[in-house]
């Protein structure tokens, strides 16, 4: 297997590939999905996936609640006016909870549990309680099964870390996004070190076996130094895993991005030197680059898929997990199911209206074809261990890599002249340079990016 060490690139390289494009959390990504997959379509995806009533499960539960909206935050946060806005909620959900058991019933063994938002510990611990016990009643964790959760260190309290590792969580992850006071005003989250740091040692004595923290650079008023303060003060905290974001602003997409002001966002030079900084000082200190924005300690289990070349990608990010449908819960949630792409409304009342009246709140989605189908094995291998291997690929879908995709092939020159891409007989692998142009060599096969519908021009942040 490749190493797992990622070369800083050349800023020439970086000017050369900076370009619009998919993070490839899905293929075919969200922007294609059509509006004729709705909740029948949903039904009979979970009447066929109960069928494999032995096969594990992956659950995502969205709930969307913040005290406040943060200024560069791109995600479905609800800010809840009255306290009935939240039991509403709450009790919404644990009726989507028991309408999609009952579905996949027998099936109900779980091996990844999710919780995202918003702020999920915006819930106190008696409402987080009710949902839990929900799940509990219809779903049967295994014994090895990985319960994460986000969290704010703003909001969430000691109780809230007891009951979390009580119940038998075991991963957390916090936003840091930058400890700079100045950063942290301009994008109207303000966020000390000791309140983080008070989080992270109370999880870990509270039995916690991972703790994920979330940077971003590319910020207004980064500076290359006082991001450096920020990414050593990090590194204080030894986190097993770093999420390391480039900020992608994109005000006429995500309305609140308009507070943040444009002309305190770093040039692409500065930006550029943010990234090798946090590379630099990452890497140096023992965390391996396992692609894409994230890094992990040597001994954590995505290090090891990684080099064993068996990592996985899916929307809550880079896993281990083997399960083969994914469940998303709450607005806005996205699942995968029987080869089915599904996300419910993102708007409150659409889904709130949804599931009341005793269907499913979905609001799009995809049904997979046996062409999308190979393409995302082969974006999958090139983002998650940057490598594909051609005998595995016939072996899976009886294809011919060379035949298949010979069009494709003939577009990779351009990669491999710039010493990121190696092609032989075997297959093709991305060289320890090219990893942080994953998203740009994953696009080449990518069929709808080629032709996307006229009506639908298709908007992604940039691939550096």
């Amino acid at each position: 297997m490749p190493t797992t060490e990622l070369i800083p690139a050349p800023f020439e390289l970086i000017k050369k590939y900076d370009r619009p494009g998919p993070r490839y959390t899905s293929y075919p990504t969200v922007p294609v999905w059509t509006n004729s997959v709705g909740s029948d379509t949903y039904s009979s995806a979970l009447d066929s996936a109960s069928q494999n009533k032995d096969e594990p499960l992956s659950l995502y539960l969205h709930l969307p609640f913040c005290e406040k909206r943060c200024y560069f935050c791109a995600c479905n946060v609800f800010i809840p006016r009255r306290p009935e806005h939240v039991t509403e909620y709450v009790a919404t959900l644990l009726t989507e909870i028991h309408r999609v058991a009952n579905r996949l019933a027998p099936r109900n063994k779980v091996m990844q549990l999710h919780f995202g938002g918003g702020t999920p510990t915006y819930l106190s611990v008696d409402t987080f309680g009710q949902v839990m016990d929900a799940l509990e009643k219809r779903f049967v964790f295994m014994d090895d099964a990985e319960l994460s959760i986000e969290v704010d260190p703003r909001v969430t309290t000691k109780a809230h870390l007891t009951f979390l590792a009580e119940r038998g969580f075991n991963r957390i992850s916090m936003g840091v996004q930058d400890f700079d006071l100045a950063v942290q005003k301009s994008i109207g989250r303000e966020q000390s070190y000791d309140l983080t740091k008070r989080c992270i040692e109370y999880a870990r004595e509270k039995g916690f076996k991972s703790v994920n923290l979330d940077l971003i650079y590319g910020l207004p008023k980064q500076t290359v130094e006082k991001f450096r303060e920020t990414v050593k003060r990090t590194i204080e905290l030894r986190p097993d895993r770093l999420a390391v974001y480039s900020f992608a602003f994109l005000p006429s997409l995500i309305g609140n991005q308009k507070l943040i002001k444009k002309e305190q966002l770093p040039s692409a030079e500065v930006k550029y030197e943010l990234s090798k900084v946090a590379f630099e000082l990452f890497t140096a200190h023992g965390y391996r680059n396992i692609g894409m924005d994230h890094y992990a300690l040597p001994d954590d289990e995505l290090t090891v898929a990684q080099q064993e070349g068996r990592l996985m990608r899916n929307f809550m990010g880079y896993t281990v997990s083997k399960a083969t449908d994914l469940i998303g819960i709450g607005i806005s949630a996205i699942g995968l199911v029987n080869n089915t792409f599904v996300q419910n409304k993102a708007d409150m009342d659409g889904y709130l209206d949804s599931i009341n009246n005793g269907g499913f709140a979905t609001k799009r989605g995809l049904i997979m074809s046996e062409d999308d189908l190979i393409r995302e094995y082969i974006i999958a291998q090139i983002m998650c261990n940057f490598t594909l291997t051609v005998d595995e690929l016939k072996e899976n879908f009886n294809v011919s890599f060379s035949e298949y995709c010979k069009n494709e092939i003939s577009e990779l020159d351009t990669f491999i002249d710039d010493g990121l891409l190696v092609i032989n007989e075997r297959g093709l692998t991305v060289t320890d340079l090219g990893r942080g142009f994953v998203r740009n060599i994953a696009m080449v096969f990518d069929a709808y990016i080629k032709a996307p519908a006229a009506d639908k021009p298709l908007t992604f942040s940039r691939t550096i």
